[in-house]
């Protein structure tokens, strides 16, 4: 019987494994060296209201941003971040469009939250004809009279060097830098 009992027991030693940590996205428990296999989770659905389709529309101009919250492996470990894309319109000419880059290539990524401001987030934006610009989007999110609205702040944070002499060189922003857009 104690063989038995010794036999069940190295089982389930065996058997156990230790959970993989989860941090809550935006709290300031997660540490400096993020563990193997922990997870960034948004526990609290911060980014929920943040996905879907958005849209400003004014003069002959129609700017749409879709996104999506996903899991993603950050080499080692995992969390939540919204990714998505865009496409801007002017006068019935596309001056920019990633919708059809698949959310691995997403061209809006990220989850920076703001402390003590859920309503809040920054995300890397990428213009694939614009590859020397390093930059930022702000998108403040409100939800008035049932109407929600993201402030869209995009901001240039630095340039890239390359000695490519392929790399496109333009450094103007494509789409627009500071617009409210409507829930589709």
């Amino acid at each position: 019987m104690k063989q038995i009992l010794a036999i069940l027991l190295l089982i389930m030693i065996v058997n156990c494994k230790a959970q993989s940590p989860v941090y809550t996205l935006g709290n300031n428990d997660i540490p400096g060296i993020i563990p193997n296999n922990a997870y960034i989770k948004d526990v609290n659905n911060i980014l929920n209201k943040f996905e879907g389709t958005w849209k400003y529309s004014e003069n002959g101009k129609i700017f749409t941003i879709s996104l999506q919250k996903i899991k993603i492996d950050l080499q080692g470990y995992f969390k939540d971040l919204l990714r998505g894309n865009y496409k801007y319109v002017s006068n019935n000419l596309t001056l920019a469009d990633t919708t059809n880059y698949p959310l691995s290539d997403a061209n809006l990524s990220g989850a920076r939250l703001w402390e003590g401001d859920s309503n809040k987030i920054t995300l890397f934006f990428y213009d694939p004809e614009r590859p020397k610009m390093s930059t930022r989007v702000t998108l403040t999110y409100s939800n008035i009279n049932g109407v929600e609205k993201l402030h869209w702040d995009l901001k240039l944070t630095g340039y890239v060097s390359s000695r490519n002499p392929n790399m496109n060189q333009a450094i103007d922003f494509r789409v627009p830098t500071n617009v409210e857009l409507i829930k589709q």
